[in-house]
This record gives C-alpha cells, structure tokens and sequence, in this order.
C-alpha cells in the first residue's frame, strides 16, 4: 500500500503495475456506476471508463479521507485526501464544502435534440439521452463546462455554448442540432396570418386569424438548378443557368426531389407515395415543403406591412414585373427572366427571394382559412390544388405581398414556379 498527498499528485505502485506519473486524469472502473478524477475531485457517472495504464480498479470501501482501490490483478492501492482547498481550472482557489477536502460541484440539465451518449468536456458520461429529452448529470465539476452528445454514428453534437457549472447549483443547456448548409434556424412563435382590410389589393381569401408554428429549418434560398440536377439528374427548367432557380417543376417533382435528397444524406424521407396519394411524417428529420403558415410566417420575418420590406417594394429589392408597381408607385424593371438565387437583400431573418422571383410549392391543399386560431395547420384536409407562394418574374408588384395566396393544380408546370425547402426542427 502506499498514500498520496493528493489525487492531483503522483499515483504510486510498485513494479509491475506502476503508475507513478498520472495525474490530474485518473479514470477508473467502479462496482454498479464508473467515474474518473479531476483535479481535486472525483465525479462518478455511469460510463465504461478505463483506469490509468488500462488497470481496471474497483472501490471496495470509502470514507472522508481515503479511497480504498483494489486492483483486480490482486494489487491494493490506498489513496490518502488530506483536506485540501478545491481550485479552479484556473488554478484559483475556491470554497471547499467539507474540511475533509470534498470539492464543490453542480448539477447539469440537458435537453437534446439529438440521441446519444451525452459527453462532458470531451468525456464520454455513459449517460444515454433520447431526442427531445432532458436528462440530469448530478455531481459536475464546477467550472466552465463543455456539453456534447455523441450519436451512435460516431458524430458529436456540441452545445453553441459552454456553460458555466457553480458549487451547489443547477444549469440547464440544450444540444441543438447543427443547422444544414444554407438553411436558417426559424424560431416558433404565433403571428397573425392573411391580411387587414385597411390593406391595398387585399384579396378574400386572406382572413386574418391568428396562427402559432413551430420551430423549423428553411432554407436560406430556392432550390436552384445545380441543387436540383444533381440529385434528379435532370433540369426541366426553362431559363437554364447553375445559380438560377429550378423551375417548370410540379408539385410532385418537389415532393420527389425532397424524399431523394432526403435518402442521399441518410435522413428519413418526409412522405410516403403512392400514386398521386402522398402523405406527410412530420416526425421524420428529412427535407420537405414548407406549410403556407410556415411559409407565411417566414416571409414577414416578424413584419406586419404588405411586405417584409415595408408599404412597398421595388424591383431594386426583388425580382418582379416593375411594370406594374406597388400603389401607383414609380415603375422598375421587368427582366422577363429569373435571376440567381440571393441577387437580392434577404428578408429580417436571412431569407433570400421570399418575394418574387419564382412562386413556391407549400404542402397545403388550398382551401378557406379558419376564423379560429390555429396550431401548426396544415391547411385543407383535401382539394384539388396546391398552394404556392411568394410571386415570380412575371408577377405585379401586388401579387407579391406575404398575405397573397395562390394554387395550382399539383401537376401544373410553368416556369414561374419552382421550391425551397424546410426541414422540421427536430432534424
């Protein structure tokens, strides 16, 4: 046996099982739970954790003072914990809890939205955590604090933040999905959908009623055609051009091309089809169309104007027939063509091409909105349309606005037409 001033000291055995040297990080295989030390203290949790030189150890007894370690190979260790003042990773000095040296710690509250194995600075916990759930980690370091999961696939996630864990208390943190390439985090919230009747070539169908939506990804820009020909092989588009915006695509051909993507990146494909009979997981974690309310709500960016940049738009901010302008304003450009994705200033939320350009597919049969207020609607349970939003090239200035509605046939290709996609937050 032999006694060391401190964990943070020289472990001591003799040959052939030596492990003077280690410090700092000692992991260790412990009876029902494992755990591994850090400097001044020892936190367990219920991960496989190997002991230092990869000798397994068990505790077999344990008091203020003293870890009794005993080595399966038959060897026993002593470790002595004089009370000692708990540091900071800074070195620093911080208040210790018991004489006895026990050093300060927190508690962790996780929330995931991702599946795996949770990681605490760079360690692997043992603490499984399932999407969308929450799981506590008594007895953390206190100290900044690193937040990961690890997936079954080997990726790690990590927390957009380190947290800072304090002695004696709890901090919650949420692991987020990573956002796709090109896509913008949209944040939930309810917004009131349609139009006022004090608003300027307002159309019937535009009621206004309240509408909440949940969080979702969107992507920052319209499909273009490079985007779509490398996952279909083909581009039915009229105007061609790599950067421009696919187009004289139907309803349909954007429901394929989301569920192909979807495959190709090992997602889970958002619909199922059958025919022309398509149904929609919102569960699944593959890329979709946008319903109209997300839609909607994505386009005002948190504005309440006929558009997201203002009373009027001009054809210097969108892509639009500038022959026919907002409220007898001064007329603009007609370039009687789409330009490429992003030519113009996204929207408050980063949103590219919400106006103009070319319409976009939404989920939604077409059909009369609710005058209640609405959670997450999908819109008509059946029809013979699909909505599409947004306004083209081809489109008067007023037939841009967030509130405007249009349907088509979902067979219907034209070369005003064309989609972005969404994926749901959980992706």
């Amino acid at each position: 046996m032999h006694a060391v001033n401190s964990v943070v000291g020289n472990f001591c055995s003799d040959p052939p099982c030596s492990l003077s040297g280690f410090h700092a990080e000692c992991f260790l295989e412990l009876t029902g739970k494992k755990g591994f030390f850090w400097r001044n203290e020892l936190r367990f949790a219920s991960s496989a954790s190997l002991s230092p030189k990869g000798l397994p150890m068990k505790i077999i007894h344990q008091n203020q003072t003293r870890l009794w370690l005993l080595m399966l190979i038959g060897r026993l260790v002593v470790l002595t914990l004089p009370p000692l003042v708990a540091q900071n990773r800074d070195g620093s000095a911080q208040s210790s809890p018991s004489s006895a040296g026990i050093p300060a710690v927190g508690s962790l509250t996780i929330t995931s939205e991702r599946a795996g194995m949770i990681m605490i600075d760079g360690v692997e916990t043992g603490d499984q955590i399932k999407a969308m759930g929450t799981v506590t980690i008594p007895n953390v370091r206190s100290g900044v604090t690193e937040v990961a999961v690890k997936e079954a696939s080997g990726r790690i996630t990590k927390a957009p933040q380190t947290v800072l864990v304090r002695a004696g208390e709890g901090v919650r943190v949420v692991v987020k999905r990573p956002i796709p390439d090109d896509f913008v985090w949209i944040q939930g919230g309810t917004f009131t959908m349609g139009s006022p009747d004090s608003e300027l070539n307002r159309e019937n169908d535009e009621i206004p009623h309240s509408v909440t939506v949940g969080s979702f990804y969107m992507g920052k820009y319209e499909v273009s055609q490079r985007e779509y020909d490398a996952i279909m092989g083909g581009n039915p588009s009229r105007f061609k051009g790599p950067h421009l915006p696919v187009e004289q695509v139907s309803w349909f051909d954007a429901v394929a091309y989301c569920n192909v993507r979807s495959e190709q990146e090992g997602l889970t494909p958002a619909y199922s089809v059958q025919g022309e009979k398509v149904r929609w997981n919102p569960n699944a974690d593959g890329y979709r169309l946008p319903t109209e309310a997300e839609w909607e709500y994505a386009a005002r960016g948190g504005t309440t104007t006929p558009f997201s940049t203002g009373n009027d738009i001009t054809t210097s901010q969108a892509n639009y027939n500038g022959n026919y302008p907002y409220n007898q304003h001064t007329p603009g450009i007609y370039r009687e063509k789409t330009t490429p994705v992003g030519s113009f200033a996204p929207n408050p939320w980063g949103l590219y091409d919400m106006h103009g350009n070319v319409n976009e597919w939404c989920w939604d049969w077409y059909g009369p909105y609710s005058t209640k207020n609405q959670d997450n609607p999908w819109g008509a349970p059946t029809g013979s349309s699909r909505v599409n939003r947004g306004g083209s090239w081809s489109s008067y200035a007023k037939y841009l606005r967030s509130a405007i509605r249009n349907y088509n046939m979902p067979s219907y290709r034209y070369s005003n037409r064309g989609f972005r996609l969404v994926r749901s937050s959980g992706a």
